[in-house]
C-alpha cells in the first residue's frame, strides 16, 4: 500500500497542497534599526508592495518579529523592508541582497537581517583602525589608496574605504569587523595596482584577527605595488636563470665531445633538461605578467620531485656500469610516482585560470603543495641512500679507491650537494611544522629556506659545468668495455706477471717524474693520477712502490714531500716562511698530517729536525 501511494506523496511534496502555511521568524535586526519602524515582507504574493499593511510582521515583545504566509505556489521569492525599497535589507556590508527564496513548505523559517540600505553599515563586532606607516618609494604622489577586503566584497576602489593621509605621512582607514578574522589588502584603485610582496610577487591576503581591544588598532606597511615592482630579475632569480641556461648549454657540450659516453650522457641530458625546466619555471613565478598570463608555470618546478632521483640513479648505473643487484636496477616502475603526481596535479592544470590564480595567491593550495613536497622529501631521501649504496658497492668491488678515477670523485661531489639540498628541504618542513604546532607564522623563514634550497639545487648545473671544463674524460667512453671486476682482475694479473726489467723500467720513470714534475706537490694526488703520469696501470705502480721501496703509496708520496720540505727549509729564499707554510707548499694539506708523516718517516718532529740541522 505504501509503495502505491509513494508517487502521490512525492508529487504532493513538490507541488504544495492548498492551504499550506509558512511562518517567517526574524530572530535579529541590526542594532541601529529605529525602534519606531515596522518590518514588512514583500513578494509575488502581494505584487512586491514594500509597505503593505497586510504583510507587516508582528513583534513578540522579546525582539523577534514573525508573520504567517499562505502562498499560492512554491517556490516563491521575498524580501524584508522597513516600508519602502529605499529601506530594504542588504547584506552584511550594506550592499544589494538578492531576493530570499522559499523552496518548500515548512513550519517556520528563521531569518536574520544584517543591514539596511539607508542606514550606515552596522558591523557585528565593531570597527578596526588600520594605519599604513610606510608605502613604496615609487608610489605616485597623487595616488589614492584603498582598503579592499571581504568587508566590501573586494571592490578595489570603494570610496568608503579610501585611506586618509595624516600630517605625519601615514595613512589611516576604518573597516567594519563582521567576524573574528577579516581578510584585506591595499590597492591604488584597481586589481592591476594591488599591493605585492617585497620581491614584487603576489602577496597573500592580510588577516586581522580579533583578539581583544588592542587588535582593533593595526599598523602595517606596504612593501610593493605589483604594477610598479620593476624588473623581476634580482640576484636570486638571475642565479637560477643562469643555472637553467647553463644546463641547456651543457646538454650540447657533453653530447658533442669526441668519444662521448652516449649511454650515460643521454641520461645526464635528461637530468639536465628536467633541472633547467624546473629552474626556469621557478624564475617565471617572479614575473607578475608571466604569472598572470601563464599561472600554471608555477607547477613546473614540482614535477622534478619524483623525476630527479630515479634519473640520477639511472645515470650512476650507466656511468659506473653497475649490475642490477647493486642498486635495485632501474626500470619503468621507478617513474610510477611521477605519473601519479601528474594525475593528482591534472585538476589544477584544467582549473579556470582566475580560480587558480586566486587559490595560489590566497594560499588555498598550500596544504596540497606542502603534502606533495613532504612525500617527495621522503622519496628523495630513500633514493639518496640507494645511490650511496650503489657507489659504495662500486668502491668495494674496485678495492683500491685511488683507482676509481674522476668519475667517482664527480659522483661524490654530486651526492654531497644532494645531501645539502635534502638537509635544507628537511629544515624547511621542521620550521613549518614547529610554527604550525605552536600557532606561529613562520612563513617568512620557510620562504627564505625554500629559496636557499633552490639556490643549492641550481649549483648542480654549475658543478657539472666545472667538471665538463676540468675533467671532460668523465663524459667520454672508458678505455675498455670491461666491467670493474674484469678490469681489476686483468690489471692484477698483469702486475703479478711483471719481470724485474719491467719493474725497473717503471721505477725509473717514476723517479724521473717525481724529480722533474714533482707531482707530490698536489695535495690530492691519487694512485691513478700518478700511474697515468708514469704510463703504467695503478696495480703495476702499486707493486713497484711496495716491492721497490718497501712502502705503501701514501708513505712513498709523503717521503718525497718531506725531502722537499727539508731542502726548502734550509734554503735562504724560504727563511721568512713558517714551517707550516713550507709544508703546504710541498703538498701536505693539514698540520696534523704533516707532523704525523714527518714523525713516522724521520723519527722526530719537524722542529727537532730543524734544531739538529742548525747545530
Amino acid at each position: 500500500m505504501l509503495l502505491k501511494s509513494l508517487p502521490f506523496l512525492v508529487f504532493s511534496w513538490l507541488v504544495l497542497p492548498l492551504g499550506a502555511q509558512v511562518t517567517l521568524v526574524v530572530d535579529a535586526l541590526p542594532a541601529n534599526t529605529p525602534e519606531e519602524d515596522s518590518i514588512f515582507v514583500a513578494g509575488a504574493f502581494n505584487n512586491w508592495q514594500p509597505g503593505d499593511p497586510a504583510f507587516r510582521l508582528q513583534s513578540d515583545g522579546a525582539g523577534r518579529f514573525f508573520i504567517t504566509l499562505e502562498p499560492d505556489s512554491l517556490p516563491f521569492e521575498y524580501k524584508l523592508t522597513r516600508g519602502n525599497w529605499e529601506r530594504a535589507e542588504t547584506n552584511a556590508f550594506g550592499q544589494f541582497l538578492p531576493n530570499r527564496r522559499c523552496e518548500r513548505s515548512r513550519d517556520s523559517i528563521h531569518l536574520e537581517v544584517l543591514n539596511w540600505d539607508d542606514l550606515p553599515v552596522n558591523p557585528r563586532l565593531g570597527w578596526a583602525e588600520i594605519t599604513v606607516e610606510d608605502v613604496p618609494d615609487n608610489t605616485p604622489p597623487d595616488a589614492s589608496l584603498f582598503a579592499v577586503g571581504d568587508f566590501n566584497e573586494w571592490h578595489p576602489d570603494d570610496p568608503d574605504y579610501r585611506l586618509e593621509k595624516q600630517e605625519d605621512g601615514t595613512f589611516k582607514v576604518r573597516i567594519p569587523l563582521m567576524s573574528d578574522t577579516t581578510y584585506y589588502k591595499f590597492s591604488r584603485g584597481s586589481w592591476q595596482t594591488i599591493e605585492g610582496q617585497r620581491n614584487g610577487r603576489a602577496r597573500v591576503n592580510r588577516q586581522l584577527i580579533l583578539d581583544g581591544e588592542n587588535s582593533r588598532r593595526v599598523t602595517v606597511r606596504v612593501e610593493s605595488w605589483e604594477d610598479l615592482a620593476g624588473n623581476p630579475i634580482n640576484f636570486y632569480t638571475f642565479l637560477l636563470l643562469l643555472a637553467a641556461i647553463q644546463g641547456l648549454l651543457l646538454i650540447l657540450a657533453i653530447n658533442t665531445l669526441q668519444d662521448n659516453n652516449r649511454a650515460a650522457n643521454r641520461v645526464l641530458s635528461a637530468l639536465l633538461l628536467v633541472l633547467s625546466i624546473a629552474l626556469a619555471g621557478r624564475v617565471s613565478t617572479y614575473s607578475r605578467d608571466i604569472f598572470n598570463a601563464f599561472p600554471r608555470l608555477l607547477l613546473l618546478p614540482d614535477f622534478i620531485y619524483f623525476l630527479y632521483a630515479p634519473i640520477f640513479l639511472l645515470y650512476i648505473n650507466r656511468l659506473l656500469r653497475l649490475p642490477s643487484r647493486v642498486s635495485f636496477g632501474i626500470s619503468r616502475w621507478h617513474f610510477l610516482p611521477a605519473l601519479l603526481q601528474v594525475g593528482f596535479y591534472a585538476p589544477l592544470v584544467f582549473m579556470p585560470r582566475a580560480d587558480f590564480i586566486s587559490d595560489v595567491v590566497n594560499q588555498n593550495l598550500k596544504p596540497f603543495f606542502a603534502s606533495w613536497g613532504g612525500i617527495a622529501l621522503a622519496y628523495n631521501t630513500v633514493y639518496w641512500f640507494v645511490c650511496r649504496r650503489a657507489i659504495r658497492q662500486y668502491e668495494r668491488e674496485s678495492e683500491d679507491s685511488h683507482a676509481l678515477g674522476h668519475n667517482l670523485e664527480f659522483l661524490r661531489v654530486a651526492m654531497w650537494l644532494t645531501l645539502a639540498c635534502l638537509a635544507i628541504w628537511g629544515a624547511t618542513y621542521l620550521i613549518g611544522g614547529f610554527g604550525l604546532a605552536f600557532g606561529l607564522n613562520l612563513s617568512s623563514i620557510t620562504d627564505k629556506t625554500t629559496d636557499a634550497l633552490w639556490v643549492a639545487f641550481s649549483f648542480t648545473a654549475f658543478v657539472l659545468g666545472y667538471y665538463t671544463m676540468r675533467q671532460p674524460e668523465i663524459f667520454k667512453l672508458p678505455a675498455t668495455d670491461s666491467s670493474p671486476a674484469e678490469q681489476r682482475q686483468a690489471e692484477q694479473e698483469k702486475a703479478a706477471s711483471m719481470n724485474e726489467e719491467e719493474m725497473a723500467a717503471i721505477k725509473e720513470k717514476l723517479e724521473q717524474a717525481m724529480r722533474k714534475s714533482q707531482p707530490f706537490r698536489n695535495p690530492g694526488l691519487t694512485l691513478t693520477e700518478l700511474a697515468e703520469t708514469v704510463g703504467a696501470s695503478s696495480h703495476s705502480l702499486s707493486r713497484v712502490i711496495n716491492e721497490g721501496y718497501g712502502m705503501n703509496f701514501n708513505d712513498f708520496v709523503n717521503s718525497h714531500r718531506i725531502e722537499e720540505f727539508k731542502r726548502l727549509v734550509q734554503d735562504e729564499a724560504y727563511q721568512n716562511h713558517t714551517l707550516l707554510a713550507i709544508a703546504f707548499m710541498v703538498g701536505f694539506n693539514s698540520k696534523s698530517a704533516f707532523n704525523r708523516s714527518f714523525k713516522k718517516l724521520e723519527d722526530c718532529t719537524p722542529r727537532e729536525y730543524l734544531k739538529s740541522a742548525t747545530l
